[in-house]
């Protein structure tokens, strides 16, 4: 009989190891086919950039790219993974199969006869079995093998898809960050140029440009930085921070709140401001050199807070003027000042001056208040303090101080004086500095034509005497304020920090006028104050009581020039400086309510004067040397008024004592010279 033929157990092994080799590759090379349902799944995950520019769009492929290739790195691992469990358990199962032939074969009790038994029998023996299955184990296992490698291989692969994704996406989004944060930065800077009425010159110009590059350098800078400002709110807590924000902090380590830090690919940190400062900065940059302020708003005005509220506008509600501001504003350290706070000037002793906004590099912008131009400026080393406009209002600000130019109204204290004219100061306000007629080239005359008071500025100055009002602002006085008191007679006062007064105003002795400041030509903060008759200076404490000047004493008669004014048009008449000042006003008034200028005969008569009338009129005269009229404070009056029982006569008995002048006794009727037309300035 013919024995069946049968493959041999090599044979066959190598057969069952291709198939099984031929099965895994065919597995394994199904899995590298991307699946064409999932290759374009991502494009629902990305962020497309505002910008269609040729670089974002090239971004944004390699986004699309990047992820296509994690997605299909991902599914290669998915199917390996299934692949290499199915590979592990045909393994698991093909040792299993080995171990229980190869203890078939390896009993002792049967082994000798089932060898004989699988030589005398047709087929394949237990221990060709056995040692088939040992190989296929063998195979199974190094497939399996083979398969975790190629599994941990495709891990690898999917893990650097995957960051190689992330990074793509993480240059788009910083590429669109940076697009929105230069565009919002080009608004920036496009807001801040100059309008085309700028006007700054010189050293301002230099100064204002200057500040504009520098703010315009940062903003470049906070671009570059991929930083868009955040809301004011989103600063408030600089322990609560968006990424890439930092806490800012200053030199004790603390952070700053209501600004950021963000950090420059370079590693160099940029402060990042909120969003309404950064527009209200541009905005104070736009309207720097104006020469007229703008909205027609008043120049005390504008610089006493205006500029920093319009500057602002809606983008945070500041108070319109300089005390709201110090005093509902947030305040900060002077130490951590930064680019949009407010800077409130002035000082304890001289009051409340401009409020400003800080620019960065010590410079700030601030208005003049004379003319309500805004520039830039150096920080001055003393100031009142520091505001920060987008953080909380507080509720334990201290009140402002008193006086300064842009001060709360404080009362003019009552001011004495004997004269025609009161001091334009209280006492103890100021000190004497430059008088009328001193010599030197800070006068364009060469000769000084008034008094001046150095004081703080703010101090308080007051009217000399009722008048009308007329306010100018000439270049070596800055602001100046005339006061027309009639019959020719006017007080000038200059360099005004402040003006409470307007053109065409009435006011009485003793009203505002303004507050002492520095402007136009000046060495430092003084009032310059000037008395004119008919539009020619004379000596202010010839007019005015001054104290710390007391009028020199003269003997009768022999009176300089200097010491006598003009009391009538063309000084034919004269008198001691305060009498001839008291006699013109009095001299208006009576015009006013009678239609006629007040007439005169006789005044100041020297000692050769008085020895002259003497001897013409012995019985009507004084002895010389003696007369009232020696001492320039007596007149002789006609026009009516010589006369008792004339209505001119009855005026100045009842009006001449408000301005000095009296009926002395010895001249009235029954008394031992009686003279109707003789008045007397006694102050």
């Amino acid at each position: 009989m013919n024995r069946r033929t049968h493959p041999s157990p090599v044979s066959h092994r190598w057969r069952v190891r291709a198939a099984l080799a031929a099965l895994s590759l065919a597995t394994v090379g199904a899995t590298a086919l991307p699946s064409p349902a999932l290759a374009g799944t991502g494009g629902s995950t990305l962020t497309s950039l505002a910008s269609t520019s040729t670089k974002a769009a090239t971004t944004q492929q390699k986004v699309a790219d990047a992820y296509a290739a994690y997605v299909q790195s991902r599914q290669q691992v998915e199917a390996l993974s299934a692949h290499t469990q199915r590979l592990n358990a045909n393994a698991k199962a093909a040792a299993a199969i080995a171990d229980r032939l190869r203890a078939t074969v390896a009993d002792d009790h049967g082994g000798i006869i089932q060898s004989l038994g699988d030589w005398l029998s047709p087929g394949q023996s237990d221990l060709d079995k056995a040692a088939e299955a040992a190989d296929n184990a063998e195979v199974a296992r190094t497939l399996a093998d083979a398969a975790q490698a190629a599994l941990n291989a495709a891990i690898d692969r999917t893990e650097q898809d995957r960051l190689t994704w992330e990074q793509a996406q993480q240059h788009q989004d910083r590429l669109e960050a940076t697009w929105s944060a230069k565009r919002v930065v080009a608004d920036a800077i496009d807001h801040a140029q100059f309008q085309a009425a700028y006007d700054a010159t010189g050293h301002q110009d230099h100064r204002n440009r200057a500040a504009l590059r520098a703010w315009t350098h940062y903003l470049h800078s906070l671009g570059a930085a991929a930083v868009v400002p955040p809301a004011a709110k989103q600063l408030e807590d600089p322990h609560h921070l968006d990424k890439p924000l930092e806490p800012l902090r200053n030199t004790s380590y603390r952070a700053v709140p209501g600004v950021a830090q963000a950090r420059l690919r370079d590693g160099r940190a940029v402060t990042v401001l909120p969003r309404e400062t950064v527009r209200a900065v541009s905005e104070a940059f736009h309207r720097l050199g104006l020469s007229t302020v703008p909205d027609g708003i008043d120049a005390t005005t504008y610089a006493c807070g205006g500029l920093l509220a319009n500057a602002w506008g809606s983008s945070a509600t500041l108070p319109a003027d300089a005390t709201g501001q110090w005093q509902d504003l947030h305040a900060v350290p002077r130490s951590t000042v930064q680019p949009g706070d407010v800077v409130v000037l002035g000082g304890q002793h001289d009051g409340l001056a401009q409020t400003a906004v800080y620019v960065g590099a010590q410079r700030i912008i601030v208005a003049d208040p004379a003319t309500g131009v805004a520039g830039v400026q150096p920080l001055p080393a003393h100031f009142l303090g520091v505001r920060r406009a987008t953080l909380a209002s507080p509720t334990d600000n201290p009140q402002p101080p008193s006086g300064g130019v842009c001060g709360p109204a404080t009362p003019i204290p009552v001011v004495d004086g004997s004269g025609p004219l009161s001091l334009p100061m209280a006492a103890g306000s100021y000190r004497i500095s430059a008088g009328f007629g001193d010599g030197g080239g800070l006068w364009s005359s060469g000769a000084h034509t008034g008094q001046d008071f150095a004081a703080p500025i703010g101090t308080p100055v007051a009217a000399a005497g009722p008048g009308t009002v007329t306010v100018e602002h000439p270049s070596w006085a800055g602001n100046l304020v005339r006061i027309d008191h009639g019959g020719g007679v006017e007080t000038l006062y200059a360099h005004l920090s402040r003006v409470d007064v307007t053109t065409g105003q009435t006011i009485e002795a003793g009203d505002p006028v303004g507050l002492v400041g520095d402007l136009g030509n000046t060495t430092g903060p003084h009032l310059h104050f000037e008395v004119r008759l008919d539009g020619i200076p004379v000596d202010p404490t010839q007019v005015v009581d001054v104290p710390e000047v007391p009028r020199p004493t003269y003997t009768n008669g022999e009176l300089p020039a200097d010491a006598l004014c003009a009391a009538t048009p063309g000084g034919v008449q004269q008198l001691r400086c305060d009498a001839a000042v008291a006699f013109r006003l009095m001299g208006a008034q009576f015009e006013a309510d009678n239609g006629a200028p007040l007439c005169i005969t006789d005044s100041y008569r020297s000692r050769a004067g008085q020895e002259r009338v003497h001897v013409l009129k012995p019985n009507l005269t004084a002895t010389p040397g003696t007369s009232v009229h020696g001492w320039g404070l007596a007149v002789d009056l006609c026009g009516g008024i010589e006369s008792f029982d004339t209505a001119e006569h009855a005026w100045m008995m009842t009006h001449g004592p408000a301005y000095g002048w009296r009926h002395p006794s010895w001249a009235e009727p029954g008394g031992s010279r009686p003279e109707p037309w003789h008045f007397e300035y006694e102050g």
